[in-house]
């Protein structure tokens, strides 16, 4: 999303974060984490932990810091903590991480699809992000989703609703549409591909799916950037094309007298627009099984 409002109850600074400086904490802005090791020549973090950080907004003047803590909790999300613990493996700093990392993160096998009012009347970037949403089955749930006003960038990424099975098939029924479309409504398919004033005359809806669904995150080079190793994901993909969340968007249309979108990377690419990344370090009890705690932390080592 494009982010809470300013002064939302809900945000990190009004919340969480506060919550936990009014009981003690100590928040660093602007910072990230680049390095974790054990101290004094220890291999298990009994003696405790160097922590060294850097600003992460700047290229210049990193304003490197060192810390030393008892223990240390990683919590940088899914794909921040992956990333972080797979350089850590790498760089030797905790050689004992599992190699189980980033092998099932789960998903909310998602799918983006829209309906754009040309000329609506009412102003339906107004109201907060997400407001409502429907159980269109036992599986699958449709979020009615909001953006600024102004922020009609993504516009460049939807397109004319598309059915099919992702690849070859897909892309040339899009082409097709296209096609088709643009002579017979010219007027129409402008207003439809125009970024301006998209936020304003646009619905988001987001289709999510609470079945089995997974996908494999690794360090490795892509072929795009071959100087040096990334997070990049792997195997299966999640599925970008679901028969029911196209159909509900254009009864959406519909009712609403606009029209349907899809994706441009979903139908191209087999890309999905979003993807709640969720696990891929998981403790257990065996480095086999996925990540298990090898370090330990001392009761004398404080902050």
């Amino acid at each position: 999303m494009m982010g809470c409002r300013y002064g939302a109850k809900n945000t990190l600074d009004l919340n969480y974060l506060y919550l936990a400086e009014e009981r003690g904490a100590v928040v660093f802005l602007e910072t990230k984490v680049v390095d974790v090791k054990p101290l004094y020549g220890t291999t298990d973090g009994s003696a405790g932990y160097e922590v060294r950080t850097a600003k992460s907004t700047s290229w210049l003047g990193r304003d490197a810091r060192k810390l030393t803590s008892r223990g240390v909790v990683f919590s940088a999300s899914s794909l921040g903590t992956m990333e972080l613990l797979f350089r850590l493996k790498e760089n030797r700093s905790l050689p004992h991480i599992s190699n189980r990392v980033g092998k099932h993160v789960r998903t909310n096998s998602e799918s983006i699809i829209g309906v754009r009012v040309p000329g609506c009347p009412e102003d339906l970037s107004q109201g907060i992000a997400i407001g409502s949403g429907i159980y269109i089955d036992e599986h699958t749930h449709v979020e009615a989703v909001r953006y600024p006003k102004g922020a009609d960038l993504l516009g460049l990424l939807t397109t004319f609703l598309t059915d099919g099975r992702p690849g070859p098939q897909r892309i040339a029924s899009w082409l097709k549409n296209s096609v088709s479309f643009l002579p017979r409504h010219p007027i129409k398919t402008l207003r439809l591909i125009c970024p301006w004033d998209w936020a304003r005359e646009a619905t988001i809806l987001l289709c999510m799916q609470a079945i089995e669904g997974h996908i494999e995150m690794r360090w490795d080079r892509p072929c795009f950037w071959p100087f040096g190793r990334m997070l990049v994901s792997r195997g299966d993909k999640v599925q970008t094309y679901i028969a029911k969340a196209n159909k509900c968007a254009r009864k959406f249309a519909e009712i609403a007298s606009g029209s349907a979108m899809s994706m441009l990377p979903e139908i191209l690419f087999d890309v999905p627009g979003t993807a709640h990344c969720i696990g891929g370090c998981v403790i257990a009890s065996s480095p086999y099984r996925t990540i298990t705690i090898v370090y330990s932390v001392p009761e004398h080592v404080h902050l």
